[in-house]
């Protein structure tokens, strides 16, 4: 991830986000069969994957008609429940906290940044402890995800049909062992330590807030229909629900051949490196020609749940009260799974169709969008949260939302602390790899995702 930005005077005036990497999935995925999709989908993430296996599986069961088992659905909310807290837990810890504590003079809390550190010796020594403690707990998350997932990432459980793990005592014993450690460590550890960063930084909690513009597609259904995280749209100060058919893509600005803003059902992918005003591979998805905040802070927005702010530490706040809601539900899910009753049907009442998979992954809004022909792949489209937060600009010159927080923002050092706070907030996910780049390096804020 590149983060350019312009200035005058000391202050942002101009921003551009750029991915430098092609991996070309939605190409890899034509013409294989389309019930293997949640296994290739998950290899586009390893913090995430479990999100990819939902909304591929959501996509496919849409296209070839099939239907989901009652104890299918809960097991899949526990396994994605227990990849997200490990992802929320990993961001806040190894991810955003440093900005906002020092840890001693050893790798890997060096280097870090200088200045503007406002904990005491004491508090530092404590989050030094609980950095160290979140590793051990979101290590046991993960070991909850693998138990009806099969292993993490990268799960098996997750398919077509509801979920290939067979449901016993000794498994739900088991996943509420281990959900029992990781609540009492954010009751006792991971909610303190967050209302302290507020509190020693209160211009952070609203600093980096986005046009306010938010929406969901909702996540973790219940057995009656509802759904742990609602969906809807907050536009212009409006709300609305949420409707998949406004959302559309651009590459105006992005390297693919030009396409002009089309819904992703009528999309292709087609990579064009000499693409004039091309500075990114990320494209620039759209909700009624909008950019969208999506992520934790846009679900509590939707929900209308308590937020403390709209900025940096307001959104790593919503993470945090996040991760509890998701693991008290969890707890809630448990008791509802009935031992010896069907997990999973593979039965399929069509061999072609289209799907459109819509579910919250950890970072916000995930699409995956699919035209099946004779149960193989024709066409395959997906739409990221970080593309949504971190796109491309579009046909209008729109910034992402990821451009738009950075600017006014004043440089008074050449770290350009303020930004990389404001960024990794959003909670930014690029593969890590290698990267190619060209031309002349202008000003460039270095971001590690």
């Amino acid at each position: 991830m590149l983060i350019e930005v312009w200035l005058e005077n000391g202050v942002i005036k101009d921003a551009f986000i750029s991915d430098t990497l092609y991996r070309g999935f939605e190409e890899i995925l034509i013409g294989r069969p389309a019930t293997d999709m949640p296994y290739y989908t998950q290899r586009i993430c390893g913090i995430c994957s479990s999100a990819h296996a939902m909304a591929a599986s959501l996509a496919v069961e849409q296209a070839l008609a099939m239907e989901v088992p009652p104890n299918g659905q809960l097991l899949r909310n526990l396994i994605v429940a227990g990849d997200y807290i490990q992802n929320h837990i990993r961001h806040l810890y190894l991810m955003a906290m440093l900005d906002y504590f020092k840890g001693p003079e050893i790798a890997p809390f060096t280097p870090h940044l200088e200045g503007d550190i406002r904990l005491s010796q004491q508090e530092n020594e404590r989050m030094t402890e609980h950095y160290f403690q979140s590793i051990e707990i979101s290590r046991l998350a993960h070991a909850a995800y693998g138990v009806f997932g099969g292993k993490a990432p990268h799960g098996h459980g997750i398919v077509p049909g509801g979920v290939t793990m067979d449901i016993n005592a000794e498994r739900i014993n088991r996943y509420r062992g281990f959900l029992e450690e990781i609540l009492d460590f954010i009751y006792k550890i991971m909610i303190p330590d967050v209302e302290l960063i507020a509190q020693r930084y209160p211009e952070y909690v609203d600093l980096g807030r986005s046009s306010g513009n938010y929406f969901s597609v909702g996540a973790f259904p219940g057995l009656d229909g509802s759904h742990l995280f609602p969906s809807g749209v907050v536009l212009n100060g409006e709300r609305t629900e949420f409707d998949q058919g406004l959302v559309t893509e651009d590459v105006t600005t992005a390297w693919y051949k030009q396409t002009g803003p089309v819904h992703p059902m009528e999309e292709t992918t087609v990579p064009d490196r000499g693409q004039p005003k091309g500075y990114t591979w990320i494209k620039a998805p759209r909700y009624q020609g909008e950019p969208m905040e999506v992520g934790p802070l846009a679900r509590f927005v939707i929900a209308k749940e308590k937020v403390i702010g709209y900025g940096a530490i307001g959104r790593l706040w919503a993470r945090t009260m996040e991760t509890k809601k998701i693991a008290e539900a969890a707890m809630l899910w448990l008791t509802q799974l009935h031992p010896g009753a069907e997990t999973l049907n593979t039965h399929k009442g069509q061999a072609s169709g289209t799907g459109i998979g819509l579910f919250e992954a950890m970072r916000g809004a995930l699409g995956h969008w699919i035209k099946v022909e004779d149960g193989r792949v024709k066409n395959y489209q997906i739409v990221t949260p970080s593309a949504w937060n971190f796109s491309s600009r579009d046909d209008k010159g729109k910034r992402s939302v990821g451009e738009n927080i950075l600017l006014g923002l004043t440089s008074r050092t050449d770290e350009l602390k303020e930004g990389g706070r404001l960024i990794r907030s959003l909670d930014p996910c690029f593969s890590c790899t290698v990267h190619l780049l060209e031309g002349d390096k202008i000003r460039s804020l270095d971001i590690e995702v």
